[in-house]
């Protein structure tokens, strides 16, 4: 098998996974090299691997190449093993395959290629602003889509028909990595990707069930309206199958509900789901609103009251035009306390923010001024 090498090893990659593995960073006298030592060799001593400081010192792909050979040997291990290894430590990585590109195996039309990867940009873009407010549409891009745009990498193009690779950080600040793992908290990054595969997972089973609505109910923790657009024009007029994949860094763990979830493919019939998502999604109006109801019921995938930022969800009955309907809020820890307190005295409980309705459902994002009622 052809081994797959990016031209050049992220640095800070590869100095996460020595540690990783036991390695630890040794004093030298050579400031432009990083001297990890490892395991003892045959005469009691640490093996040692030296890397340069620098990943722009010209010795530095021969260096990380004799790195490579010396941990594969310890670890009974391919060194392409070891580079993907290398390459999950602080990304997970996001596979693209065009399975449908004519009489060429290994290429596609160059137009098709610039606007794909416009396609795939903006599935990234987009979701992480639905990370960031939870809306069923964008008319424009949040400025934290067009950031978190900038952090993901576009990776080697592999074979399998024709397949491209976008990597995406689990988190923007690798320093920072351990504070999520001693808090078990996701970072932004790989809930942005959590969001992508759900929704990718949930268009799945949209289609094996004949009912696109499943996608659509599923806006606040799945696929926006421009996120369905982005794979729709990524089909050309729905006319090319796309393959796609995950791997995931080990960092952290994945979410219950697509943990295990790999290996789709979008046909005729998934782009029949996306289009009417897309058009769905688009009707709905949010305004702003205050409302004024009772608890009806708390939710919480998680511990609620933890600091990790994670939204809950209270749903209260509240008045619409002469009717009573019921209304899913979503809270933060501060917000859901106020919920629960007031759902145990049984007072109803005031709140704003962006409320919409899809189908029967009502629901209120970016909830501000909770507070508890007193009974009249």
């Amino acid at each position: 098998m052809k081994i797959q090498i990016p031209t050049k090893l992220p640095l800070l990659d590869l100095i996460r996974y020595l540690k990783d593995i036991g390695w630890s960073i040794a004093e030298h006298p050579n400031d432009k090299l990083i001297v990890f030592r490892g395991p003892l060799n045959d005469f009691g001593k640490p093996l040692e691997i030296a890397i340069p400081k620098n990943d722009e010192y010209q010795d530095y792909n021969s260096r990380v190449q004799d790195a490579l050979r010396i941990i594969g040997i310890l670890n009974g291990k391919g060194i392409q093993e070891i580079v993907n290894e290398i390459l999950l430590t602080s990304h997970d990585v996001f596979k693209v395959r065009i399975l449908d590109t004519g009489d060429y195996t290994n290429s596609i039309p160059l137009p098709y290629a610039t606007n794909s990867l416009r396609n795939i940009k903006d599935l990234f873009v987009y979701g992480a602003c639905s990370e960031q407010v939870s809306l069923p549409y964008f008319d424009k891009p949040l400025q934290v889509g067009i950031n978190h745009a900038h952090l993901c990498r576009f990776g080697h193009t592999f074979e399998g028909s024709f397949g491209l690779a976008i990597r995406s950080p689990i988190i923007n600040d690798y320093i920072q990595i351990e504070m999520f793992e001693e808090r078990a908290a996701l970072p932004f990054e790989r809930k942005v990707m959590e969001r992508i595969i759900r929704g990718i997972e949930l268009l799945n089973q949209s289609v094996k069930a004949d009912n696109g609505d499943i996608l659509v109910n599923s806006y606040d923790v799945a696929f926006n309206s421009r996120m369905c657009e982005s794979l729709l024009e990524l089909s050309a007029n729905k006319l090319i199958r796309i393959g796609l994949d995950i791997e995931w860094s080990p960092k952290f763990e994945v979410s219950d509900d697509i943990k295990g979830k790999n290996g789709w493919i979008l046909s005729e019939a998934s782009y029949k789901v996306l289009e009417y998502a897309a058009e769905e999604l688009n009707k709905i109006e949010p305004y702003n609103e205050t409302v004024v109801g009772n608890i009806v019921t708390l939710h919480s995938n998680k511990n609620p009251m933890s600091d990790e930022d994670f939204l809950r969800q209270a749903t209260i009955k509240h008045e619409i035009d002469g009717k009573k309907v019921l209304i899913k809020l979503d809270l933060d820890k501060k917000n859901y306390a106020i919920a629960y307190e007031a759902h145990g005295k049984g007072v109803p409980i005031k709140a704003s923010g962006i409320l919409f309705k899809k189908g029967n459902t009502w629901r209120m994002i970016d909830v501000t001024g909770v507070s508890i009622l007193k009974n009249e």
